[in-house]
């Protein structure tokens, strides 16, 4: 019982760690502050 709590755990923080991730990868490709500035015209 231990272990498969143990397990269980394990597997919960990896998926949070991984779902983190995705969304910070995700939200800086789409938020605002990323964005590129377009060069000024001379």
């Amino acid at each position: 019982m231990k272990s498969c709590l143990g397990l269980l755990l394990t597997l919960l923080i990896l998926v949070a760690v991984v779902g983190t991730g995705a969304a910070i990868w995700y939200l800086s490709g789409t938020a605002e502050f990323s964005r590129k500035e377009a060069p000024a015209a001379p």
